[in-house]
């Protein structure tokens, strides 16, 4: 297994990525507590635009002006989630030097030390892929859809824990670290997914190599607007969320199947038929069978749905061999 050896952690190089789409205020927000880390090994701050349209273009370039850790990545159009991640990690491998990749959204608020507290991770396990922090909401509890998943299934180390470090299996993309080593060999997040389980499966792609581990004492706020359970469809109040959900039932498969285990596939299966369940037979379902046929074309999508995954580079060709082999 590739390690990362680093003679001194205050010397290490990190990226942050955040990926942003029509949320101006929250990404100024977001900057500027990324700027106000303590840790000194915070080198870029790369943002990938969506193609917005309220302005965040122009002040992206503004802020490169005065800040030179800021770049630019300015889409197109909108990719997604999982396609703003796909491009800031390709542009930390290709217009970087840099150690370490830090993923989180445009509303994900990290507190001072959060950087400093992940790299802890490497000084125990320099083997280590990932890191994810403590993720909490903005009233001071967790963020429902953001725990990392523990490897042994033991959420209650998570939750309850006073552990320090919890190995873990998935996390998600609100604040994740990841080496450069673990990008190199596993490739990209899956621009495919759009939107929902890129970060899952990216992350359980790194876990599958590497050890990663949930950091207790790196806090940062997901300041979304409300804070859901994960994939709660029947609960869904609003309805121009809903198309989103078709991407939740198809990844979900993909994700499930790259596991390789026939019993957690079939317990992917009976995730869906239990939210199928819930729609059809719950009380106060708002667009009862609209849910009901986003589930079903999902779940039929999510069959024949595997993208191949993409690297970064071409220079490490052996990675793809293996990838073809685990992945497909």
């Amino acid at each position: 297994m590739s390690k990362l050896y680093i003679d001194s952690f205050e010397q290490a190089r990190v990226s942050a990525v955040v990926v942003t789409y029509n949320r101006l205020d929250l990404l100024k927000q977001s900057v500027a507590a990324l700027q106000n880390q303590k840790s000194k090994t915070l080198k870029h701050i790369i943002i990938v635009n969506g193609a917005s349209t309220d302005g965040t273009e122009k002040w992206i370039a503004e802020a490169a002006k005065q800040d030179p850790k800021i770049v630019a990545v300015d889409l197109n159009k909108n990719l997604g989630g999982a396609g703003g991640f796909n491009a800031g990690i390709k542009a930390f491998i290709q217009q970087t030097d840099d150690d370490f990749v830090w993923l989180m959204d445009d509303d994900s608020m990290v507190t001072d030390n959060a950087l400093d507290r992940l790299l802890e991770v490497w000084k125990i396990d320099p083997a280590a892929g990932l890191a994810a922090s403590h993720d909490i909401w903005k009233d001071g509890t967790w963020a429902n859809m953001n725990m990392a998943a523990p490897l042994f299934n033991d959420k209650i180390k998570v939750y309850y824990g006073a552990q320090p470090y919890v190995r873990i299996k998935h996390s998600t993309f609100v604040s994740t670290i990841i080496s450069r080593v673990a990008v190199l060999k596993v490739g990209l997040p899956q621009k495919e997914y759009f939107i929902w389980g890129d970060d899952i499966e990216y992350t359980q792609r790194v876990t599958h190599f590497f050890p990663g581990f949930f950091v207790r004492d790196s806090i940062v706020v997901h300041a979304s607007a409300k804070n859901p359970l994960p994939g709660d469809i029947s609960g869904e109040k609003v309805k121009a969320r809903l198309p989103r959900y078709r991407n939740e039932f198809r990844n979900r498969l993909c994700t499930s199947r790259r596991r390789h285990s026939l019993p957690k596939y079939i317990k992917t299966l009976g995730h869906n038929a239990f939210d199928f369940t819930k729609v059809l037979f719950g009380l106060h379902v708002k667009y009862r069978f609209t849910k009901l046929g986003i589930i079903i074309q999902g779940t039929w999508n999510g069959f024949f749905f595997n993208p191949p995954i993409e690297y970064a580079d071409s220079d490490y060709e052996y990675r793809a061999e293996v990838m073809e082999k685990v992945w497909k």
